[in-house]
């Protein structure tokens, strides 16, 4: 069959970067990530049978209580489709991942899951287990945590990873973030900017992980220094200019492909002429990209740490009041310039000691909580502006977050 390198760049610019017109065009969807952890010995809980109760016997009995629908993964544990449209799912090292509907207004998000998370948590808890809000493991070390997903998808990433060194495999099963899901919008090109202008200052607000398997790291986020370093052909801030469908089908096309072993890894452009190459390995190739935004059906931004749920509001309110509401948008803009791989680099080690990425976000909170009292109390409630402000105040405070 093979590929044309026009037929890519035409679906990059129709299904990526195209403008959307939404009957709700503040829409957010979040996936919330949480570690599994035995509170008498920390060590990991797992998914599949092990020494404990496994975390998918809990959900199995919690899902057959509440009413979601179990969905069988062959080998593999179940996931399960909730009601208003959430899934909860595993990812390959037992975290449990919560993907929830996009909703219409940011109160409506955190509101449905926080709740969600309480009934997980109780669940849980039961069962002598924790489920923690941490961007990396900070007490398991990676031999402790076995591969808990062996279906193909799993199983290539974890022969590609350990083929080019311990970040990918470690990313895989001893990270946790929260992605935040937003409308394209009618002006993508200039969202696309922001979003990626906002990566670095996301990953410092928001970090929480300098620890891990039990010893403290020269990183304020861990997380974000495994994800930056697992494959340097597949992470980063991917910005250029006027041309982001341009730059985003480079970026596709010079990623190595999982596919084959070994010296056999080739960048996906060297298989696009290959007969046997067709639009289902494209597809699966995006879906093993990990810029910190990622251009799906919507823009993805990846960049947080996971977070204990009574801290929500702060993420979402910072995000999707710079990108939704237009006056704080053009501020924040004006404000951070132009998206930054050094700054990046500098927000995953430092956060928010470093002193440029402190005073500029210092000022975005200010935009921030003006423009979420701009989008009105319909969309963004006053006790989740309040539990946002309390979140900056500490964290500016330098106090642990």
């Amino acid at each position: 069959m093979s590929l044309k390198e026009a037929e890519l760049l035409d679906d990059v610019r129709q299904r990526l970067f195209a403008p959307v017109k939404s009957a709700s065009p503040r829409a957010i969807g979040l996936e919330l990530e949480l570690i599994p952890l035995h509170k008498t010995t920390r060590a990991r809980a797992l998914a599949t049978k092990g020494a404990g109760p496994s975390t998918a016997d809990v959900l199995s009995i919690l899902g057959q209580r509440e009413g979601w629908h179990e969905q069988p993964n062959g080998g593999d544990p179940s996931s399960w489709s909730l009601e208003d449209g959430a899934h909860i799912s595993f990812e390959p090292g037992g975290q449990i991942e919560i993907s929830t509907a996009p909703k219409p207004t940011a109160s409506e998000i955190i509101d449905s899951t926080q709740s969600l998370v309480k009934v997980l948590r109780d669940a849980m808890s039961g069962a002598g287990i924790e489920l923690l809000a941490r961007g990396v493991d900070p007490f398991n070390a990676i031999d402790a945590v076995p591969l808990q997903l062996q279906r193909d998808r799993y199983a290539g990433m974890t022969r590609y990873f350990d083929s080019i060194g311990p970040s990918g495999v470690q990313m895989m099963r001893q990270t946790a973030a929260l992605q935040i899901n937003l409308e394209r919008g009618e002006d993508p090109k200039s969202r696309w900017r922001l979003l990626n202008s906002l990566a670095p200052i996301v990953v410092a607000l928001f970090a929480n992980s300098r620890q891990y398997a039990r010893k403290p790291t020269a990183w304020a986020s861990y997380r974000a220094q495994l994800w930056r370093t697992l494959d340097p052909s597949r992470t980063g801030i991917i910005y250029e200019g006027a041309a982001p469908a341009e730059r985003y089908l480079r970026f596709a096309l010079d990623a190595i492909a999982m596919r084959g072993r070994g010296s056999e890894y080739r960048a996906f452009r060297e298989w696009i002429g290959e007969p046997a190459i067709g639009r289902e390995d494209w597809l699966f190739h995006l879906t093993t990209l990990f810029p910190e935004v990622r251009p799906k059906e919507f823009f993805e931004l990846r960049s947080a740490d996971t977070i204990e749920p009574d801290a929500l509001a702060a993420p979402v309110v910072f995000v999707t009041s710079l990108v939704y509401d237009e006056e704080s948008a053009r501020r924040a803009a004006e404000l951070i310039g132009a998206p930054s791989e050094k700054l990046l680099e500098r927000a995953g080690r430092l956060g928010l000691a470093d002193p440029e990425i402190r005073k500029i976000t210092s000022r975005l909170v200010v935009v921030a909580l003006e423009g979420g009292r701009r989008l009105g109390n319909e969309y963004l409630r006053r006790p989740h502006l309040e539990a946002a402000y309390q979140y900056f105040a500490r964290a500016l405070r330098g106090n642990e977050i």
